[in-house]
């Protein structure tokens, strides 16, 4: 292992007292493969190589990105470990494919459950920091911004969210 952290709600701050236990662990496996498990309580756990983890991070796989900028991560204590962290803190995420791809999930999103929409509404305050710095500070939102996501996921659904979040895209007329 080289870092364990935790993740989904419990992370972002949306957790409420009958949410499950999400965990996401990089190790210094070669494996390509993110094994994911959910254990008879509803916790899911993803398990990846390091070399996939950063693949998908670089990307703009959101749980990966979210991920790399815990501020709980849990760091283990091998060389391993060591050797990779100085990396794994030096990581910064940008650019048009990493945008876009963020963008195509929020509108995706927007048309989902109520969950979804405050994942939508999430991921553009995530995508805002991306664009200024190629990094997220604020993977765990204060409790004004979970308001602000609950606010607007519970008042906007489909296009009206995607436009709010400024992620439409104008469809082409004949």
């Amino acid at each position: 292992i080289i870092f364990a952290t935790t993740h989904g709600s419990r992370l972002y701050g949306f957790a409420h007292a009958g949410s499950d236990i999400d965990t996401f662990t990089v190790t210094d496996s070669t494996s390509r493969r993110v094994k994911q498990s959910v254990d008879g309580e509803g916790n899911d756990r993803a398990i990846v190589g390091i070399n996939r983890f950063l693949n998908l991070a670089v990307s703009g796989s959101h749980q990966s990105v979210e991920a790399l900028f815990s501020p709980v991560k849990e760091w283990a204590d091998t060389d391993s470990a060591r050797k990779w962290r100085t990396l794994i803190e030096s990581v910064r995420i940008g650019g048009p494919d990493v945008f876009e791809k963020y963008e195509r999930t929020i509108r995706k999103f927007s048309h989902g459950d109520f969950k979804r929409r405050r994942h939508a509404v999430r991921l553009r305050l995530n995508l805002d920091e991306l664009r200024m710095s190629q990094r997220i500070d604020r993977v765990c939102l204060t409790p004004a911004m979970v308001m602000y996501c609950t606010s607007l996921a519970g008042r906007l659904e489909g296009d009206d969210l995607a436009e709010e979040l400024g992620v439409l895209r104008a469809t082409a007329t004949a």
